[in-house]
């Protein structure tokens, strides 16, 4: 027993508090990294990140369950034992069906039971403090982005310092060189703000759920950074980082006027249904004219590629990380292009529907439990999320494990954790 209160009293202390906060903001950043950054795809760091990646987020998460004291608390590790033991067994079923795709899905499926039982240790039914730092420290990007954005790309004031192989392009087995500068700062696609990330839809991705979380699951959303990753969002001219952004504003502003009482008013309800319908309109406008474009032409065979490869093999999928069974089912005019946008099917294809679960149920969950308490916001983030991943790439990242893992969980009340607990606030 005195051990246990020496080291209650150890996790207690400011020092230990902000080892904490650091923890959690290197969790946050291994999140960023390992989610189609380009230091993930250039030469010759590639071959060896991932598992350097790995290794950093086993330990910054074990560091954060120890310095909450969950590791005292007997309901927490049944819990987590129960958490983990279900997830191995429904991941070894998966695991056992498949083939060629068995050493990436290992890789994958570590990753996820280090989150889980950081989830299952540390989260309380609140928002995560995690997601709160991921937020900010992509804020912090976007700004320096934006920054470097001008100086180097539109103005030209600073040349490039080097030049990047990047494997991250529409061929297969080739790499791309791309401009560096002081490798923390890229760009490859000309005008386009790209910052550290392989190519602008994905910056545009990191600003968006930076945004969403900002708008839709902290107290309250702090002005000056919703409009710092508006802007970063609007110079990588991306349509559906513009999509997110117009989303997230009209939310914002809607929000804003329900606390001041004035949606109550017909007039100001009456203006709102028809600026509704307005943005409808310009949606459907949007859309119209970018399937109308190539990049539209090969989202939505994208969409019927993956479709495909899924109903081939419905119930376990043709093999974790299998692109070529989408790329077979691929139209013939796009051999200049055989990159591929949709993350859902993506693991359709590669999973099934046994493994399409693990996706689906923890949107689903998050968005039944949000009209039953009438938590409009959860309801809102899980759509966008499901949005998203449905038109973008990034569902076997460190990032969608956690949103997944919090969806899943969010509303439900855990057993205090005792001798400490986590910081949602800081």
């Amino acid at each position: 027993m005195q051990f246990v209160e020496k080291l209650r009293l150890t996790i207690e202390t400011p020092k230990a508090k902000r080892l904490h906060v650091f923890l959690e903001y290197l969790i946050a950043a291994i999140l960023l990294i390992a989610c189609n950054s380009i230091w993930v795809t250039i030469l010759p760091i590639r071959y060896y990140t991932d598992a350097h990646l790995m290794i950093w987020l086993g330990f910054a998460c074990a560091g954060c369950v120890v310095l909450t004291g969950a590791i005292l608390s007997k309901k927490r590790l049944q819990s987590c034992a129960i958490g983990f033991g279900a997830l191995a067994l429904y991941s070894l079923v998966f695991f056992l069906a498949q083939g060629e795709g068995r050493p990436s899905f290992a890789y994958y499926i570590g990753g996820v039971l280090i989150l889980l039982i950081y989830v299952l240790a540390c989260f309380d039914g609140s928002v995560p403090s995690l997601l709160i730092r991921y937020s900010n420290l992509v804020t912090v990007i976007a700004v320096f982005s934006v920054v470097m954005w001008l100086l180097c790309s539109v103005l030209k004031i600073i040349p490039p310092t080097g030049v990047a192989w990047t494997s991250w392009n529409a061929l297969v087995d080739t790499n791309t060189p791309v401009d560096s500068y002081f490798g923390i700062y890229f760009t490859m696609q000309g005008i386009r703000n790209t910052s550290i990330f392989a190519e602008a839809p994905m910056a545009a991705l990191h600003y968006s759920l930076a945004l969403l979380i900002q708008v839709f699951l902290t107290p309250k959303a702090d002005l000056k950074k919703v409009i710092a990753l508006v802007v970063a969002i609007a110079t990588t001219i991306s349509t559906m980082g513009y999509l997110v952004a117009a989303f997230a504003i009209v939310c914002y502003i809607l929000f804003w006027m329900a606390q001041k009482g004035w949606l109550r008013k017909r007039s100001v309800q009456a203006a709102l249904a028809a600026a509704f319908l307005l943005g409808v309109a310009a949606v459907i406008v949007v859309m119209k004219w970018k399937v109308d474009t190539t990049s539209g032409s090969l989202r939505s065979d994208d969409l019927l590629a993956g479709w495909k490869s899924m109903i081939a093999h419905p119930f376990f999928g043709n093999g974790h990380g299998n692109l070529e069974a989408i790329r077979a089912q691929m139209s013939e005019w796009r051999y200049f292009n055989l990159g591929y946008s949709s993350g859902l099917l993506w693991v359709l294809s590669d999973g099934g529907l046994w493994f399409g679960v693990a996706y689906l149920y923890p949107i689903a969950r998050a968005v039944v439990y949000g009209i039953r308490h009438r938590q409009i916001k959860i309801v809102l983030f899980a759509i966008s999320l499901f949005v998203i991943v449905l038109i973008t790439v990034f569902h076997y990242s460190f990032l969608m494990t956690l949103l997944l893992l919090f969806l899943s969980m969010v509303g439900r009340e855990r057993a205090p954790l005792k001798g400490g607990e986590c910081d949602q606030k800081s």
